[in-house]
């Protein structure tokens, strides 16, 4: 789930100076990491990155704050600013621009502080600034919980837009940090560039702050009640992903209990049914019909080209692997 725009209530007032200010100081800091080269760069990183071992012992204090304005690469800055555009603005508009401003640095300073305390021999410099918007997601999740977010939705071949509440988005992706952030200390978790960790000590933390901020302006949080949690088309996509998953868990399962026969079969009818139910699907949509996981009478024809594409392209995997 990629979200790309949100229809919170109320709409923002104030223009987003500081998030713009932000999104604009991580792409110039970006573009002075692209002009380095290999050794310079990682130099860099070094210098105002954020590295626990260094933090305990007493240095490199200010990377606290400068390794949030550091990226590690374009997919890295692209999403954390998607995600930093679409549900900043409104934070900011209900916190206000001075206090908006030290809530994110605060949000990202207590996400490396967690880190650091989980990982404190750490010599890897941590870079970026989804640790800092795990704090406005979690604002976002208290000031507009039934807000609908406009979101990108991919399964396989099945690809679509569709519309759910910040509540479900939101409490799904804190979800799965929290899950990796528990696997990533175990002893034999494999290795991430993902500071997983980082992200919950700045999600509790922007819920902490975000709740003791109104408390203090006698301000009410977001209302809970009034408004739709999902659209038809989230809905239908997630049935479909629920049911292709149960599906090819069943085939994994045949093949995993000496039933290697059955199990392939299975599994090749399962992929035979998503390629065809996704080209079904596609085609409908791309006559301007809705079809299963269409988004309205003005289907984006681009998606259901795109998710064609994908069935195709599964389909010709199936058929020479």
């Amino acid at each position: 789930m990629l979200p790309y725009a949100d229809e919170p209530q109320p709409s923002a007032r104030r223009f987003p100076a500081v998030t713009l200010a932000i999104i604009a100081v991580c792409i110039a800091v970006f573009a002075q990491e692209v002009s380095l080269g290999p050794e310079e760069v990682q130099a860099f990183g070094e210098r105002w990155g954020f590295i626990p071992d260094e933090f305990w012992a007493g240095r490199g204090l200010v990377t606290l704050v400068t390794s949030l304005f550091l990226h590690g690469g374009l997919l890295h800055i692209a999403g954390n600013m998607l995600f930093l555009w679409v549900f900043g603005d409104n934070v900011e508009d209900q916190l206000g621009h001075g206090t908006f401003a030290l809530f994110y640095l605060a949000s990202g300073v207590v996400a490396n502080i967690v880190f650091a305390v989980a990982f404190p021999d750490s010599i890897q410099p941590l870079v970026g600034a989804s640790g800092a918007i795990a704090g406005v997601l979690a604002a976002y999740l208290l000031l507009f919980p039934r807000a609908m977010v406009r979101t990108l939705l991919a399964f396989g071949p099945f690809i679509t837009l569709g519309r759910v509440s910040a509540a479900i988005l939101i409490g799904f992706w804190f979800l799965l940090q929290v899950i990796q952030g528990a696997i990533s200390v175990l002893p034999i978790a494999p290795g991430s560039d993902v500071a997983f960790l980082a992200h919950v000590g700045g999600f509790v933390f922007g819920l902490i702050a975000t709740g003791t901020i109104r408390e203090v302006r006698d301000q009410s949080l977001g209302d809970w009640s009034g408004r739709r949690w999902w659209s038809r088309s989230f809905r239908n996509w997630l049935l479909v992903a629920v049911v292709v998953t149960v599906l090819l868990a069943g085939s994994q399962l045949l093949l995993t209990g000496g039933e290697a026969a059955t199990g392939t079969l299975a599994r090749l009818t399962v992929g035979a049914g998503v390629v065809a139910l996704a080209l079904l699907d596609g085609v409908a949509r791309l006559l301007g019909r809705r079809g299963i996981l269409g988004t309205g009478p003005r289907t984006n024809k681009l998606v259901a080209l795109a998710q064609i594409l994908a069935a195709l392209g599964l389909a010709g995997t199936m058929f020479t692997g």
